[in-house]
This record gives structure tokens, C-alpha cells and sequence, in this order.
């Protein structure tokens, strides 16, 4: 029996971006480290690499890693995208339900729908780090995997790329995943960039435990996340620590980005010898609020 794995992707988590790609004001007196403009344009990069967390969460590699957009419009057919693996099949040799390398290559790939074309290419290599071991970790490299939006009316052209290690162990209740250095670009539909470097700790619960399952979409559940990032903007970069507390709470039935409906994340920003803290507080899907102190 053919699994096919369909990596979720919100199209509005490329609108979301979009915030981080915004012209930011430069800081005037009286707002401290960050405007409230510039604390938006991070919250909005935060939690568009906190909601891709979810896109791959559960790809294993022997599954079809087809990329299908979660907005319940257009035909299933113009909604999904399968890509190029290879080897096919791959090899497994402890039967962890990991290959030990397989890659999925997502040049041509297309998901149409009324009122813009979104565009997947790149690669993301799935390896088993212990092919010896039943154990069921897995590594996952992306290069150049870019998430590119085209709006049909204005002919504006936007995208997120993420490059680099994201390693994984799991059960069927507790994901953990650690990433170093992994690095997210952001262009807005005016040329205006971002780059956000990350090195993360993060840890997913099910709401129901033994829900978790390879190669199939990520149950609801709780995400904690701890670590540290950079975050560039035009010629300024600022220095992120990130906790959360209470852990977000990820809704399986969200369609809008980010897909967390409850809990809180705190950015503690510093530039030289400058702080600030900004505080993100999902609630219910694709809302937030962000706040300054």
C-alpha cells in the first residue's frame, strides 16, 4: 500500500511573512530598542518559522512527500504537488520506518488557485542518522526549499526559503526536534528582505497520546520552544532569546497561519547594550497580539 505524505502548507503563512518584509520606521525617541512596527515585522518571522515547524514534523521519508495547500478552495487536483524521490524505493535498513537517505526534489511544483500560483522547489533530504538502530530518529536538510506566491491581480511576487539541519527523535505521543543555525529568507512583494538564524529546541506533545503517526498530518497539540536566533532587517540585526509559557497550542484544524489557537511566546530582543521584550500571545487560529516592555 502506497502512503503518501502531504505536507501541509497554509498559503497564508507567505502573507504572514510578509510582515517581517515590511519598510520598518527607524526608531525615534521614546519607543526604546523597537518600534512597535519593527516588534511586528519579528513576531510575524517568528511565527512563520514556529508554524513551518509543522510542515515537516511527521515526514519520515518512505512516504510520497506530496505538498498539498490547507485552504479548503480550488479542485484536490490543482491543490497538490508531488515530488521527485530518489532512490525509489529507498532503502531502510534497521525497518525504522526511516530510510537510511532519500530526497525529495520539488522543482516544477505548482498549487493553482483563484487568485494567485504557488510555486514549491528545492530539496529536503531525509536521512536516518543511526541506519543501524531501530529507533527512529531522523534528520532532515533543506536546501533552498522556497515557498513562492504569485498574485494573479497585481502581479506581486513573494516567498520564504529555508535552508538548512532540522534532526528529530519521536514516539507516537513526543516529537523532539533541534535545529542549529537553520536559516529563513523572507522577500516581500516589494523587494524588502528578511533573514531570520535560529538555533532551536523544540518539543511537540499530542493532545492525544499514541496519535502521532509517520508520514501523516500532525494531530493537535502542544509546542515548546526554547533558543536563540538573529534576525535581520535592511542593515539592522537584532539578537532573539525564545521561550514559551505557557507551550502553544498547535489546532489541526486551522487554515490560517500561524495554526496555534493558545499560548505565549516571548522574544527577549537585544542590540548592544539595549533590551526589550516582545511578548506573542496566539488566540485562536491566525490571530495574535504583540506587545512591547
Amino acid at each position: 500500500m502506497r502512503i503518501v505524505q502531504r505536507l501541509v502548507v497554509p498559503l497564508a503563512a507567505v502573507a504572514l511573512a510578509l510582515a517581517a518584509c515590511k519598510t520598518d520606521n527607524t526608531t525615534t525617541p521614546g519607543t526604546g530598542l523597537l518600534t512597535q512596527q519593527q516588534a511586528d515585522s519579528i513576531a510575524a518571522t517568528v511565527a512563520t518559522d514556529l508554524d513551518g515547524e509543522i510542515t515537516t514534523a511527521t515526514l519520515d521519508g518512505l512516504g510520497g512527500g506530496s505538498i498539498a495547500a490547507s485552504e479548503p478552495v480550488a479542485s484536490p487536483m490543482s491543490m497538490q504537488c508531488i515530488p521527485n524521490k530518489s532512490p525509489n524505493p529507498p532503502v531502510n535498513s534497521d525497518s525504522d520506518g526511516v530510510p537510511d537517505s532519500v530526497r525529495f526534489d520539488y522543482a516544477g511544483c505548482v498549487i493553482s488557485l483563484p487568485l494567485e500560483v504557488d510555486s514549491i522547489s528545492g530539496t529536503i533530504d531525509v536521512i536516518d542518522p543511526t541506519p543501524a538502530a531501530k529507533d527512529h530518529a531522523v534528520e532532515r536538510i533543506f536546501t533552498n526549499f522556497e515557498h513562492l506566491t504569485l498574485r494573479l491581480l497585481t502581479g506581486a511576487r513573494s516567498s520564504v526559503t529555508a535552508n538548512g539541519v532540522r534532526r528529530a527523535s519521536r514516539d507516537t505521543t513526543t516529537i523532539h526536534v533541534s535545529e542549529t543555525n537553520f536559516r529563513t529568507d523572507f522577500v516581500g512583494p516589494k523587494g524588502g528582505t528578511a533573514e531570520h538564524v535560529r538555533t532551536w529546541d523544540v518539543v511537540f506533545t499530542a493532545d492525544v497520546a499514541g496519535s502521532i503517526q509517520p508520514n501523516t498530518l500532525l494531530p493537535s497539540g502542544t509546542w515548546s520552544v526554547n533558543g536563540t536566533s538573529s534576525w535581520t532587517r535592511g542593515e539592522r540585526s537584532y539578537s532573539l532569546t525564545v521561550t514559551t509559557d505557557p507551550p502553544l497550542h498547535y489546532n489541526a484544524s486551522c487554515t490560517t497561519a500561524p495554526r496555534f489557537d493558545a499560548g505565549k511566546l516571548t522574544a527577549v530582543v537585544t542590540k548592544g547594550t539595549e533590551t526589550m521584550t516582545v511578548t506573542i500571545e496566539f488566540t485562536a487560529c491566525g490571530q495574535y497580539t504583540v506587545t512591547r516592555s
